[in-house]
């Protein structure tokens, strides 16, 4: 994994190759962990299953296969839920704006030397009836692109464009709870991947999370590859953005196995010298195949005090993708809006129960 901070490379790599992917991810959390969300836009989604044919199937195609997804929680559940794939003209890119969109939703970023940001629009309504509107912003002071670097020969990258970033969250819902608001102010995240070849050809599993104590943040992976293993880990001063910890150890413990037959690790360790963080993936707020996804627990020890934050911890099994055996519960999430929607996808009541 190539690792950076730099926000050069914030915009679309229009040259990937076929089997490539590329998303830009935001998450956020309330202070007391009990309202988040999760958005991600893709160019490339490499979940898609009409991607996986067109590629195991040789048709090299020199379009995008865009796709949004949406998780909006509260108290621990997923109240409004969606996964839409668009043809290939949906996605576009504004240099000169720095604004991304897919169909109807789009990202604007705001660059400045001392604090940057960004504003989310949304706005969605799905075939079961379900829907979102409005927006969500972010303020960040500007990470140095040196605060970050490591280099290799893989084929993918990882951007920490945000690694802590304030956001202010204003949607208003018609989710599983019917009509609500999830309004809140809080800590988030947000990164830009992308890769030039399909996840299974690179690593087994994949790792990675962030926690966000009141004076540091904390951003984590561990990539277990063909071969060997990947590890990175920092504690970043919230306000210089500096690194003042890299972790040199890791261990996981605690796996268990979900219906799909998908094992992962609830507890994992950092260590770097004296300094220790526990992290407990305690509730699992999406669960599939191949990904799974936690609002943790972490404690960090450090300088001889105890902190502790609430956070988000992931978990994917690339190769569980390209298993036809999951197809039939993928379609039931992803909306195609391509093709008539799932039928699940048309029920008010049915739907939320794919959350």
């Amino acid at each position: 994994m190539n690792i950076s901070t730099d926000f050069r490379h914030i915009t679309p790599d229009f040259n990937k190759s076929f089997g490539g992917y590329e998303w830009w991810y935001f998450d956020g959390l309330s202070e007391d962990g009990q309202q988040g969300f999760v958005i991600i836009l893709y160019q490339t989604n490499p979940f898609s299953i009409q991607y996986i044919r067109d590629l195991e199937e040789n048709r090299v195609r020199e379009v995008f296969y865009p796709a949004i997804s949406v998780s909006l929680y509260k108290d621990g559940e997923t109240v409004y839920y969606s996964f839409l794939e668009f043809g290939s003209d949906e996605f576009s890119w504004d240099e000169d704006k720095k604004k991304l969109s897919v169909k109807n939703d789009t990202v604007s970023y705001r660059l400045d030397q001392k604090e940057s940001g960004f504003e989310i629009t949304l706005n969605q309504e799905l075939p079961s009836g379900h829907k979102v509107e409005g927006t969500v912003t972010g303020k960040a002071p500007v990470a140095d692109k040196s605060l970050i670097q490591s280099t290799s020969e893989d084929r993918h990258s990882w951007n920490l464009l945000f690694p802590q970033v304030s956001v202010e969250t204003k949607l208003n819902i018609i989710g599983k709870n019917g009509e609500e608001e999830l309004n809140f102010s809080g800590a988030g995240y947000h990164d830009h991947n992308t890769g030039h070849e399909p996840m299974k050809e690179s690593f087994r599993d994949w790792y990675w999370g962030r926690y966000h104590f009141k004076d540091f943040t904390l951003v984590y992976y561990l990539m277990q590859k063909r071969n060997t293993e990947q590890f990175e880990a920092w504690l970043i001063d919230r306000e210089s953005q500096q690194v003042l910890e890299k972790f040199s150890d890791a261990e996981m413990s605690y796996f268990t196995r979900n219906w799909f037959g998908l094992k992962s690790a609830r507890k994992i360790e950092l260590k770097a010298g004296e300094t220790t963080v526990n992290i407990q993936c305690s509730t699992k707020i999406d669960d599939g195949p191949f990904y799974q996804r936690f609002k943790g627990e972490s404690v960090l020890r450090y300088n001889d005090q105890v902190y502790a934050a609430h956070g988000i911890s992931e978990y994917i099994y690339p190769l569980n993708i390209y298993n036809k055996v999951f197809w039939p519960l993928v379609k039931m999430r992803l909306n195609d809006n391509q093709q008539n929607p799932h039928w699940v996808q048309k029920s008010r009541r049915m739907y939320p129960w794919t959350w």
